[in-house]
């Protein structure tokens, strides 16, 4: 971000460290301009659900059908092999040392 003072003299923001919530500028200092905006991503037209995953939120609202189905469907399979499949319960047969199996 960029502030210039009464007397027209510019001043660059200064990171401090991450507790501090201000910039360091002078105290007559009003806001000229803000920094550099994010870059867009441009909206993803393929069918691949893995990075359908990792689009922003925002773009969903452009998605086709055939997008939502390979999105569900990307998002189910990954549903499916995160699951652990044990079982639920096991069964231990202790015999006693000497006893011949019957």
């Amino acid at each position: 971000m960029t502030y210039r003072d009464e007397r027209g003299v510019e001043y660059d923001s200064v990171r401090l460290p991450t507790h501090e919530v201000t910039d360091a500028v002078a105290l007559d200092a009003r806001l000229v301009s803000r920094g550099i905006g994010r870059k867009q991503l441009s909206i993803y037209t393929g069918t691949d659900g893995a990075e359908l995953a990792q689009q922003p939120r925002t773009h969903r609202r452009r998605w086709t059908d055939q997008q939502w189905l390979a999105y569900k469907e990307h998002r189910q399979l990954e549903s499916e092999l995160g699951a652990d499949n044990a079982p639920a319960a096991a069964v231990w047969v202790v015999r006693p040392h000497g006893s011949a199996p019957d």
